[in-house]
């Protein structure tokens, strides 16, 4: 019953904003890894979409301390905007390092590992979307499986790098240096499944 009160939408607005933010953060990741000869300027892009996502995360919070009806839960709003939060956190901590490290090359799992987060990252923002109609709250469940599947190919993937990483082929300050960037990108991805959870469990709550 609770979807059919009614209730402040600025959440709604804010969570899509927020998504949105994240997506741009997320390509913009993807494509500044094909271009490390000029990463500065795209890292400081990124940056400036990391504040911006602060700003919404706080907006949130600020408009749930002076709500009185809200969509659903508190503790599930300020859970959502947290765990949404951090997935924008860690992309940028990678492109920071990149830059930190002074990473010339990349190997080929990295790149696939990036894209296993901006596939994911888009299925939490169409989940996130679905929050705004009963009616497609079962096709949220489904992509909250999705986004569960992706996380488990990109453990895999993690795997498999720092198995190539221990191989012999790379020397000590590679190795410190590509182990923490592949941490990174598959922590964010860790936290979009944060996020489907915490979608999945919204709907199960409020169904």
């Amino acid at each position: 019953m609770r979807w059919f009160l009614p209730k402040n939408t600025d959440f709604l607005e804010l969570f899509d904003q927020g998504m949105a933010n994240i997506i741009a953060g997320v390509g913009l990741f993807r494509e500044l890894i094909n271009d490390l000869d000029n990463l500065k300027p795209a890292v400081e892009r990124l940056k400036d979409l990391e504040h911006e996502g602060d700003r919404i995360t706080h907006q949130t919070l600020a408009t749930l301390n002076t709500t009185f009806i809200t969509p659903f839960d508190r503790e599930d709003i300020f859970a959502l905007a947290m765990r949404m939060d951090d997935i924008l956190d860690m992309t940028d901590a990678a492109a920071q390092r990149l830059v930190i490290f002074n990473v010339r090359t990349l190997p080929p799992l990295f790149f696939k590992l990036a894209d296993l987060l901006v596939q994911s990252a888009n299925a939490v923002r169409l989940a996130v979307v679905a929050l705004h109609d009963h009616k497609k709250l079962q096709h949220a469940l489904t992509l909250c499986v999705e986004i569960n599947r992706i996380e488990n190919e990109a453990d895999v993937v993690h795997r498999e790098a720092l198995a190539e990483l221990f191989s012999g082929r790379y020397d000590a300050i590679e190795i410190i240096k590509l182990k923490e960037l592949f941490q990174l990108v598959e922590g964010a991805t860790d936290r979009c499944e944060d996020v489907a959870n915490v979608v999945e469990a919204i709907i199960i709550k409020n169904g």
